[in-house]
């Protein structure tokens, strides 16, 4: 595929990288000369120094013969007077990148503006800080098929039964199925098989119809308390926008900030909010705030500030500790007991666009188990090559598998015996390097890009 991307800073650096390491036929746009000359050295792809907003610069990234124009820039004008130029150029599909508040004013704009899609970094973060807090027990969550069918990553507990058997004999204690997709230990990601025994400590990542979810939790006692209380460090721009989605589901928030000005501002913003101007390392202060009674969430401009704080945040007693980073490399660094979860805006908003690379009809697209692997709603293809057959019977690449299947008869976990027909959506799951293998099985070729979007 040729992919032309404007902006190259952190996102669309991550972006070129990631599609370059795919094979396609990527070239950058950038204002910034040392900026396209780095994505040129370092990742071999062509790179234009020059505006985004220029015919002859994007004719010269080669917008005209363009199946996809990634507009990634700080600048939500630039991006889409970006998609507006190349859809006059002959771009077949364009992306764009909003950062505004008033995004819901621009959606309605979609055709006149030339942009197909827009992604916004700063609603997909809080969409997937808030599954988080509102999903217990788990790290990380996907819902397909309108949410009929779910995948939650759980760490598991000393108590729990799933470390007494191997998962053929535990899948027993439990009527309704499930299906164990991926488990972490330590820093490996293992696809398990039926021998396969979780030990205390592994993060399971698990898929099951949704109404079974809390027959889960408790079968195996993974049900872990939780508080209506959020403790929030940070007013940025993504944590004054997840206070006021919390203030809009009647939670009691608490928002600490350490600059003054903007905690005056937050406080104007936030009505419902108790803030407050202090230090997240101030021992006694959070005691006073009964810290211990919340749930932890670093959310500041600065990563070393969200881990520490969320560090002592814990040992005070809050159930669970969130921290958002500031670059993809720092999931890795931070997600790690006693923290929770790590979010990074980047990866999350890259895997919404990566949606759109894929071919077939890819309906949604999550990345997970820090980006290792990426799971996928499909919709099947008449013709396509894993369909009208038993899924035992169709080749699948290593590390890869169908989780469920949403039919006319409803939603299922699939097994060996399950055939995938025409209209089905398929709920696949596997390392991304095998995404687009699987993709291919469930669609016929030269599929056309599909339209929607990620959350």
């Amino acid at each position: 595929m040729r992919i032309v991307i404007v902006g190259v800073g952190r996102m669309g650096f991550s972006l070129a990288q990631e599609l370059d390491s795919e094979g396609h036929e990527v070239s950058v746009v950038d204002p910034r000369a040392d900026r396209a000359e780095l994505a040129h050295t370092r990742l071999d792809v062509m790179a234009v120094a020059g505006s985004g907003c220029s015919r002859d610069m994007l004719r010269r990234a080669g917008a005209e013969d363009a199946d996809l124009l990634l507009a990634v820039s700080g600048s939500d004008e630039v991006n889409i007077v970006s998609c507006l130029l190349a859809r006059e150029l002959g771009a077949k599909k364009r992306v764009a990148r909003i950062e505004s508040q008033s995004v819901k004013d621009v959606y309605d704009l979609r055709g006149v503006l030339g942009v197909d899609e827009f992604v916004t970094p700063r609603q997909i973060t809080v969409a997937r800080l808030l599954r988080i807090l509102t999903v217990p027990g788990t790290t990380e969550s996907a819902e397909f098929a309108g949410g009929r069918v779910i995948l939650r990553a759980i760490r598991v507990e000393e108590t729990s039964p799933l470390t007494a058997a191997p998962l053929s004999t535990v899948r027993e204690l439990m009527p309704d199925v499930f299906l164990v997709t991926v488990v972490r230990r330590g820093e490996e990601f293992v696809v398990p098989t039926g021998a396969f025994r979780v030990e205390v400590g592994d993060v399971i990542y698990v898929v099951m119809r949704a109404p079974v979810f809390g027959r889960f939790l408790s079968t195996f006692k993974l049900r872990r308390p939780t508080s209506r209380r959020v403790f929030v460090l940070g007013a940025s721009e993504v944590g004054l926008e997840f206070c006021a989605r919390l203030a809009e589901r009647r939670h009691d928030i608490l928002l600490l900030e350490e600059d003054r000005a903007a905690c005056e501002r937050a406080a104007e913003r936030l009505p419902r909010a108790v803030v407050i101007h202090g230090s997240s390392l101030d021992r006694d202060l959070l005691l006073d705030l009964n810290i211990g009674e919340s749930t932890f969430f670093g959310l500041s401009g600065s990563v070393e500030a969200n881990f520490a704080g969320a560090v002592v945040a814990k040992r005070l007693g809050a159930d669970r500790a969130i921290v958002l980073a500031s670059e993809p490399e720092q999931v890795a660094l931070f997600d790690r007991p006693p923290i929770d979860a790590v979010v990074n805006p980047i990866t999350v908003s890259v895997g919404a666009m990566l949606r759109s690379v894929r071919a077939g009809r890819v309906i949604l697209l999550f990345r997970l188990a820090r980006n290792e692997f990426e799971a996928l709603e499909i919709e099947a293809e008449a013709g396509s090559p894993a369909a009208g057959k038993p899924l035992k019977d169709v080749k699948f690449p290593r590390d890869a598998m169908v989780a469920a299947v949403i039919g006319k008869d409803g939603a299922r976990v699939a097994t060996g015996d399950t055939v995938i027909v025409k209209g089905d959506y398929v709920i696949a799951l596997a390392r991304s390097r095998a995404v687009n293998e699987v993709v291919r099985l469930f669609s016929v070729p030269g599929a056309a890009l599909t339209q929607g979007m990620q959350t």
